[in-house]
């Protein structure tokens, strides 16, 4: 007794469908990685949740005040919900740091979208305790420091 061609295609849709689900749920419950409180990688990773929540006035809290980078810098920029953030390595020194993270803004607009990631540096210093972030942080680019 042989298949029908459509039993077939709809047995291999109907694998696929279900591999697809799969990796859906996978990818959704994966668990964010926790850092050591006062950490360069939980000082960067607690900017960039601010910011990706939309959260000016807490992400501006780890620029360093002595950068051009304020709060009204990161009130014009704009990111995707579906940006995801890897960590890549961190170089730490006695009062200076660099994390080196990877942004993943490929999430969206279907499957044969163009995705784009980019390589960026966090560079901070300890001032008074805490790491502070310096120069010009992902996702801004230039900064005007319209406030100060």
């Amino acid at each position: 007794m042989s298949r029908s061609p459509t039993r077939v295609l709809a047995v291999v849709v109907g694998a696929l469908v279900v591999l697809a689900a799969a990796a859906a749920v996978l990818s959704s419950t994966r668990g964010t990685t926790h850092y050591a409180a006062g950490s360069p990688e939980a000082t960067v990773q607690a900017y960039l949740v601010a910011v990706l929540r939309g959260d000016t006035e807490q992400a501006a809290g780890y620029l360093s005040p002595s950068g051009s980078c304020d709060q009204q810098d990161l009130a014009s920029v704009a990111v995707a919900d579906s940006t995801r953030v890897d960590l890549v390595h961190t170089t730490t020194g006695t009062d200076t740091a660099q994390v080196q993270v990877v942004v993943d803004r490929s999430g969206s607009g279907g499957p044969f979208a163009v995705g784009k990631s980019e390589e960026h540096v966090y560079h901070l210093t300890r001032t008074s305790g805490r790491w502070l972030l310096e120069g010009t942080p992902w996702p801004l680019y230039d900064c005007t420091g319209g406030s100060k």
